[in-house]
């Protein structure tokens, strides 16, 4: 078979999806060596050839679920393309089991017609030396050597706004031992963010936005922080949380859509709207160190499960069995898409 892929979420700085498409993109020659793959970087023609298998990958429904967070160039895309290319797909696959169930929840989409297949967690995200991570960042970025930490892009779907709070609630009493480092780069609606840190009179000595960080120092990153705290309003899977699992890390996250699923018992869960249920867990795990060894046992524990192979040897056996099933002249080829 010959195999394209969608390298469109490839290009600049790799989020969520471009990490996905990578992840598989690295491992699918070498769990299936006999098949020809191929990028491409144009939306493909609404009639695509007679005989080509169509495979839509679905990361989440934030444009139908909660449009508020989305842009409106985004926005304006997704309802267009989205409803089209699902309805035209011969397979679906999502991220997780939720996005699933919300495709047939909201959209009506055959149950049949969709499979999850999980992304993995890259091997550079192992359990460092805390310390000497700490040391790397704050050389790096002049920066404490402790701290709590954040990864996302700086928008109103990642709820920044509640750590916002968080920071203020410790800060007033006089609980606040280290600052909040945030990394992930600028995106859209921001600026109330900053008027609320302002408001709130925290200084960069307690709050920081270090942009987006390179992949090579993430690992560093997350295995120096004292915890990882992760607030956000919906995710397809939520990549960051896991790979800070991986590093060893303690997680507290929000228990919004398919945290749940994807981070289990792990990891703190709290609603993505209470501040000071996530500042009192954060107090919690301070002050409990059995709490906090058992979570970093539990986290990397977790973390192993979400394997690049074993995601692109299920990719394959799926595109060849939905392949097998259909009445085919022509090569397959797989689409994945930042928009759908």
């Amino acid at each position: 078979m010959r195999i394209g892929i969608d390298a469109r979420p490839l290009k600049n700085q790799r989020t969520g999806i471009g990490n996905y498409i990578l992840g598989l993109a690295n491992l699918l020659p070498q769990v299936g060596p006999e098949h020809d793959y191929f990028f491409y970087s144009k939306i493909l023609p609404a009639r695509v050839p007679r005989g080509v298998l169509k495979i839509v990958t679905v990361y989440d429904l934030v444009w139908l679920r909660f449009p508020e967070t989305t842009a409106n160039y985004a926005l304006l895309v997704q309802k267009i393309w989205a409803r089209k290319a699902i309805e035209k797909a011969d397979l679906i696959m999502t991220i997780s089991r939720s996005t699933a169930e919300d495709l047939v929840r909201e959209l009506g989409v055959p149950e049949n017609k969709i499979r999850c297949v999980y992304p993995g967690v890259f091997e550079g995200y192992k359990r460092r030396d805390p310390q000497r991570a700490a040391e790397y960042i704050s050389k790096k970025y002049g920066v404490s050597p402790d701290y709590m930490a954040a990864v996302g892009t700086v928008e109103p779907r990642k709820n920044l706004k509640l750590l916002v709070e968080v920071v203020r609630i410790l800060k007033s009493k006089g609980q606040l031992k280290c600052p909040l480092l945030v990394a992930g780069a600028n995106g859209w609606k921001s600026s109330p963010l900053f008027r609320q840190i302002q408001q709130a009179e925290l200084t960069e000595g307690e709050i920081r936005f270090l942009g987006y960080l390179p992949d090579e120092d993430l690992p560093f990153f997350y295995s120096g922080a004292e915890v990882f705290l992760f607030p956000t309003l919906y995710e397809g899977f939520g990549l960051p949380p896991v790979e800070a699992m991986a590093c060893g890390t303690p997680v507290i996250a929000s228990n919004a859509r398919c945290m749940p699923e994807v981070l289990g018992n792990a990891a703190i869960l709290e609603p993505p709207d209470s501040a000071q249920r996530f500042a009192d867990a954060i107090l919690k795990l301070r002050a409990d160190v059995n709490l906090r060894h058992a979570m970093q046992a539990a986290g990397i524990h977790k973390a192993e499960e979400y394997c690049w192979q074993a995601s692109a040897r299920q990719l394959l056996r799926l595109i060849d069995k939905q392949y097998q099933s259909s009445e085919r002249v022509m090569l397959p080829a797989k689409g994945a898409s930042s928009s759908w």
